[in-house]
Order: C-alpha cells, then sequence, then structure tokens
C-alpha cells in the first residue's frame, strides 16, 4: 500500500451535499432504510423500512452515523448492471463517435456483454441512482467516459479478465464529486482557491468509498484515487509520478479527458490537448485514442468565434516575460530548482510551457514574424488557434497547481508571484 493511500484512509466520506440529494431523490422515488440508521453514540434515528425524503435531511445531517448512509439504504428502479447496459446502449444508438470508437476497438458486443455482468455492490448502485437522478449531467459523462476507457483498454490489448474491472473505475471516477457542493462544481462558478481544496479532495474521496466494498477490484479503487494524477507530477491529490500511476488509472484519466473535449464536439482541441500535454498522459494510451478517434483526419471547427491570436501571442509573450523576471529572484535561493526544492514544479511546468512555445516557432520577443508566417495559410493558423486554446488550459491548470502546492513553497511572499499569476489567471479578449 502507497503512503498516499495510507493518508486517503482518514479521510471522511460523508458530507450534507450527498445527504441532501439522496433525501431530496426520496421526495419522487421510493428511498428506504434496509437497516436500522444510528447516530455514532449509539442514538436510533430511523428504523428500518422508514421512507427517506428531504424531512429527514435535517435529522440525517445533524449527528455523525455509525455508517455510511450508501450503505443503509435502498432504492426502487436503481440503476444497476441491466439498466446501466441499457442507458450505455442508447448512447450508442444516438451519437456516432461513440459507435465507431466502439467499432474499431474490437468487438462492439463485449461492452454490453461486459456491462450486464458486472457484480454491482448495492452501494454503487445507489450511488449510480443518485448521480442519475440528481447529477443527470456527471451521469453522462461517467457513461461516456466508461465507454471510451473500455475501448481504449480493450484496444490495447488489456486482459478479458481485467476489463470489468476498468469499466467499473470508470463508473465510479467522480462518486466523490456528490460529496462536493454542487455550487463550486457549476460550470459558470468562479471556484476561488478555498473551494478548489474541496475539487482535489473528490478522488480521496471515491477511492474511500470503495475500497473495502465486497469484491470491488482494488485496482479499480486505486484507479479513482489516482484518476486525476498526471505522469509529470502535476495532477492531485498526491503529485504522483512516472510509474507512481498505475496503467488502469492512465487510461480512466485520458478518458476522463476526452470525453469532456468530445462533448464540444472540437476534436482538433482533443489532438492538441494530447501533443501539448504529451509529458502528462501515457504515451500509449493517447496514441489508442488518437487511433480510435482517427483525429488525423478530422478538421478544425470553425463555427465558433476566435480570439485575436495576436492579442493572445502578446499575453503569452508577457507571462513569459513575468516568469524570466520571477526566476531571477528565485535563482537567488539556494538550489531553488532542485528537485527536492518545493519550488522544483514551477521551474519544471514553465520550462515545459517555453518548450512548447519554441517548438511551435513562435519567438515570444517577435510576434509580428509570427503572425506573418501563418496569416495567408488558414490550416497553420487554425492549428495556432487551437495550440493557444490548450495553452490557455494548461496556464490556469499551472495556476490552480501553485494554488494547491502554496502552503509548501518555502516561504515565498505573495507578492514574489503576483506578477507571474496575473498572467496565469488573465482573461483574453
Amino acid at each position: 500500500m502507497v503512503a498516499s493511500e495510507t493518508q486517503a484512509m482518514n479521510i471522511p466520506g460523508e458530507s450534507p451535499h450527498f445527504v441532501r440529494a439522496v433525501t431530496e431523490m426520496g421526495d419522487t422515488r421510493e428511498v428506504i432504510a434496509s437497516e436500522d440508521i444510528y447516530a455514532s453514540n449509539g442514538t436510533k434515528l430511523l428504523a428500518k423500512g422508514a421512507r427517506i425524503d428531504s424531512k429527514q435531511f435535517e435529522k440525517l445531517t445533524r449527528y455523525k452515523l455509525s455508517a455510511p448512509l450508501d450503505q443503509v439504504l435502498s432504492s426502487d428502479k436503481a440503476v444497476d448492471a441491466a439498466t446501466l447496459a441499457i442507458e450505455l446502449d442508447r448512447i450508442l444508438e444516438q451519437e456516432a463517435v461513440y459507435r465507431q470508437l466502439l467499432a474499431r476497438a474490437g468487438d462492439p458486443r463485449q461492452l454490453k456483454h461486459c456491462t450486464a455482468n458486472l457484480r454491482l455492490h448495492a452501494t454503487i448502485e445507489l450511488r449510480l441512482t443518485v448521480m442519475s437522478d440528481k447529477h443527470p449531467e456527471v451521469f453522462g459523462h461517467t457513461l461516456r467516459t466508461a465507454i471510451i476507457a473500455f475501448a481504449c483498454a480493450q484496444r490495447m490489448g488489456v486482459p478479458a479478465g481485467e476489463l470489468p474491472a476498468v469499466l467499473l473505475a470508470a463508473l465510479c471516477h467522480d462518486f466523490g464529486e456528490m460529496h462536493t457542493d454542487p455550487r463550486i462544481l457549476d460550470q459558470s462558478h468562479q471556484v476561488t482557491a478555498e473551494e478548489r481544496r474541496f475539487v482535489h479532495v473528490h478522488p480521496v474521496t471515491g477511492y474511500v468509498l470503495l475500497k473495502d466494498l465486497k469484491d470491488f477490484p482494488l485496482a479499480a479503487a486505486r484507479a479513482v484515487l489516482q484518476h486525476h494524477e498526471r505522469l509529470d507530477g502535476s495532477g492531485y491529490p498526491y503529485g504522483l509520478r512516472g510509474a507512481q500511476v498505475d496503467r488502469m488509472a492512465r487510461i480512466v484519466a485520458a478518458a476522463d479527458v476526452a470525453e469532456t473535449v468530445m462533448r464540444r464536439l472540437d476534436m482538433q482541441r482533443l489532438e492538441m490537448l494530447y501533443r501539448i500535454n504529451k509529458q502528462r498522459f501515457d504515451s500509449e494510451v493517447a496514441a489508442t485514442l488518437r487511433d480510435l478517434l482517427q483525429l488525423q483526419s478530422t478538421q478544425p471547427d470553425d463555427s465558433a468565434p476566435a480570439l485575436d491570436p495576436a492579442v493572445r501571442l502578446t499575453h503569452l509573450s508577457e507571462l513569459l516575460h513575468a516568469w524570466f523576471a520571477l526566476k531571477a529572484l528565485l535563482e537567488q535561493r539556494p538550489q531553488a530548482d532542485a528537485p527536492a526544492s518545493p519550488m522544483a514544479f514551477l521551474f519544471d511546468r514553465m520550462a515545459s510551457i517555453r518548450s512548447l512555445v519554441l517548438q511551435a516557432g513562435f519567438n515570444p520577443d517577435n510576434i509580428t514574424s509570427m503572425l506573418a508566417m501563418v496569416q495567408d495559410d488558414a490550416a497553420v493558423l487554425a492549428e495556432l488557434r487551437a495550440m493557444l486554446d490548450e495553452m490557455d488550459w494548461l496556464l490556469a491548470d499551472l495556476a490552480n497547481e501553485i494554488d494547491r502546492r502554496s502552503p509548501a513553497l518555502d516561504g515565498l511572499s505573495a507578492g514574489a508571484m503576483k506578477g507571474l499569476m496575473q498572467q496565469l489567471r488573465a482573461e483574453v479578449h
């Protein structure tokens, strides 16, 4: 057992946000206590067979429960293996890209067979039911991620006996999000550094929920814990690197990101994402997804209005100059860029960003020449815009990582980081 998993066992699994979702679900469908529900002090809160609805929310959140709520409840019309198989079939029937992806992976019937034969613990069924009922957008993301992960694993030659674990990991990878305040997860909400801590703990929460369930594969639970880790150490919750990230987690991680981009029907952005982030994702998994999705044959989507590349390149130039100023300050500290230094990650990330910029043929000190080179070539200009789109995401992610690591930044003042953080968080119009 790795240190991060030992730490994870100390994270509590219950939250009022999940309790609210369960009790509100009881207003529209039957949710029943499958056994007596007790507070940790021995107080009996509800008897076996009691109907659960929003009226019980206050009672169930006033006390610490003796057992997790999802282990003592059951629901009618639960999302079981048969229901999952039907839902996946519906996606494949309605969305050609997933149907084609699965067909290229191998035997497309294997997904349905594998899903229908999953052995789902009652806790997982309840979680999936709550997700389907109260968080349908997360449920849809989960199902599509499962299709992508399964197809990828199938194409990579993962043994048939391990495919159910891949499927389970993908289906359960966002269970922890149901313990996060829904307002934080709303796409229109600007997440603060403090709120981001709750987002970053959701893989740990999911792992805690799953690791001790009877017959749930440990490899799948570990994949849930690690699905936001990245091979270069830039992920969360533990900043694992390279071989520390399990193969199954690498598959689910790539599928999770791919689904989010595919939902926008922006295949060029997906290709650019893997090219720019090649140090973060497993190369075999990324190559398999490219092959399955035939990204090289996809034309860019020009329907959305594009930001002025000159403005965006200027911003990128200003960012790099802000970094050089901070770097000069940091280098006055002994071994600031040494591997063991809390600041080493920043040197690594910025070196990678600068390398990507130079590989794209961009001279930060000569923006005009870069634009002159591409303005008469629509294909190159489209690729430049896609690169800038993905670079924006990369910079925002670095800002989040700085926030996440701020307690360990060795006394570095907020003022010293101000110029770089302003550029990383800047909204370019």
